[in-house]
């Protein structure tokens, strides 16, 4: 088995290691998981995407959860970067500004994969007990929750999750993606009563 650096509580996801063959199965994993979804993706697929044998991809991760999780995990280190930046403004209100751009960056840039991974049960089956994951997306939260404030904010953020998210629609594949990126911005700030 190829080593890889293991995740311990508090560790961040950018310090996370894969050998350069883990990385061409997750590269390969996540065009598939993108087209196929999870469950419809194998690792026959995957092997033969890679065009090498199921054996030389148990090599590198022993289950497919392995690589759903090592898949996400290297397309979060970008989330992990833009929850950082926003921890490190300086107001409450910039954070969220910071925040939501970067979040609406991140999803224009990856329109089908972000679409792919909301939709996909088993992509969000095994992501709710990954601890990055889960520690990422409280994070996230509670940068734009009001701390201030009793309002319940699983609604807005179920809003605002949809609302990042919508740019996989099919019927905005066609958009600029700067214009798409101006016009999800806007609509996310609205949701947070934050001025764009």
């Amino acid at each position: 088995m190829a080593s890889t650096t293991p995740f311990r509580s508090g560790t961040r996801l950018a310090e996370i290691r894969h050998t350069p063959a883990q990385v061409r199965v997750i590269t390969a994993a996540f065009g598939l998981f993108a087209e196929y979804g999870v469950a419809g993706t194998s690792l026959q697929m995957i092997a033969d995407a890679m065009g090498v044998t199921k054996a030389a991809v148990y090599h590198q991760f022993k289950t497919k959860d392995e690589i759903v999780i090592a898949t996400a995990d290297h397309e979060l280190v970008t989330l992990e970067a833009a929850v950082e930046n926003a921890e490190a403004a300086p107001s409450r209100v910039e954070a969220r500004r910071v925040l939501l751009l970067q979040l609406v960056d991140f999803s224009v840039r990856n329109r089908a994969q972000v679409r792919a991974w909301q939709g996909d049960p088993a992509m969000m089956r095994v992501l709710a007990k990954h601890e990055p994951f889960s520690g990422l997306t409280k994070r996230m939260f509670a940068l734009l929750a009001d701390d201030d404030s009793d309002t319940d904010w699983s609604i807005p953020a179920a809003m605002l999750a949809a609302a990042i998210t919508a740019v996989g629609q099919p019927a905005l594949a066609a958009l600029d993606p700067e214009v798409l990126r101006q016009r999800v911005f806007h609509y996310a700030c609205r949701l947070l009563d934050l001025h764009d």
